[in-house]
C-alpha cells in the first residue's frame, strides 16, 4: 500500500526572519562597548532599551498609518534610549552606532542551517521589517547573501510585522501559497502573527521562553535553527 508523503519532506517557501532569528541583534553592545566607554551594566541596559524601543515604534508607526523605513525607526530608538540613560554623544557617534546594525553578528548555526534548507529542496528567504538596503547590506556583512533565494522586506507594502500584509506579501513575491509558506522567526510575536496570516511556522526559542498569549501557536518550536534543518531537510 502507498504511503503518504511525510509533510516535512514537502519542499517550502522558508521565510527567515533576520534581526533576533538569523542575526543576534545584542551584537551591537560590542560596538556600543567601544563608543561609549561605559559600564558593561549600563550597556546592557542601552541594548535592551534601543530594542524594546525598536520594535515599539514599528508597532506605533503601523497602526497610525505613519510608516517610515525600518532604518529611521531604528535610529529614533537609538535616540530615545540614549536619552533613557542620559547619554549624550556627537553626530559622528551615533552615526557609528547607528551603523553597527549593518554588522551584527550571524549566529553560528545561520550559515550551516540555509545551506542544509537549500539543499533539501526549499526555497530559502528573508522576510523582515527591515528596508531593503538594510537587509541586503546586513546579509552580504554577515555571509547569508549567497545561501538566500531572495530577500523580502516589509517595506514593499509600507508596514511592519506582525500585520497580515507582511506575511501575504512573502506569498505573492515567491510565487507560493501562503499555506506553503513557513516563517522561521525567533520572535514568538512575529510567529503568531505569520501563524494568524495562514503561514506555517517555526519559533526558534533560544531562551525557553512561554509563547504569546495571542496569536497561532508554532507549527514547529525548536531551540536553535540547526534544529529547523533537522526537522525540514
Amino acid at each position: 500500500m502507498a504511503h503518504e508523503p511525510d509533510p516535512r519532506s514537502m519542499p517550502e517557501t522558508l521565510c527567515f526572519d533576520m534581526y533576533g532569528t538569523l542575526c543576534d541583534t545584542s551584537s551591537v553592545t560590542e560596538t556600543l562597548s567601544a563608543e561609549l566607554d561605559a559600564p558593561d551594566a549600563l550597556v546592557g541596559e542601552l541594548d535592551a532599551t534601543w530594542r524594546a524601543k525598536q520594535l515599539q515604534y514599528s508597532y506605533q508607526s503601523a497602526l497610525m498609518e505613519e510608516y517610515e523605513p525600518f532604518w529611521e525607526v531604528t535610529g529614533d530608538a537609538l535616540a530615545y534610549a540614549l536619552g533613557q540613560w542620559g547619554i549624550e554623544v556627537d553626530d559622528a557617534t551615533r552615526e557609528r552606532l547607528l551603523e553597527s546594525y549593518n554588522h551584527l553578528d550571524p549566529y553560528p548555526d545561520a550559515v550551516e542551517t540555509l545551506t542544509r534548507l537549500s539543499e533539501a529542496g526549499h526555497t530559502v528567504t528573508v522576510l523582515s521589517n527591515g528596508n531593503p538596503e538594510m537587509l541586503e547590506t546586513l546579509a552580504a556583512n554577515a555571509g547569508l547573501d549567497a545561501h538566500l533565494d531572495d530577500v523580502i522586506s516589509a517595506d514593499e507594502v509600507s508596514t511592519f510585522k506582525p500585520n497580515p500584509a507582511v506575511y501575504e506579501n512573502a506569498a505573492d513575491r515567491t510565487d507560493t501559497p501562503i499555506g506553503n509558506c513557513r516563517l522561521v522567526s525567533g520572535n514568538a510575536w512575529d510567529v503568531a502573527g505569520a501563524g494568524s496570516a495562514g503561514m506555517e511556522t517555526a519559533w526558534v526559542n533560544r531562551a525557553n521562553d512561554p509563547f504569546e498569549r495571542i496569536g497561532v501557536e508554532p507549527s514547529l518550536e525548536v531551540t536553535g535553527l540547526s534544529e529547523v534543518a533537522d526537522e525540514l531537510a
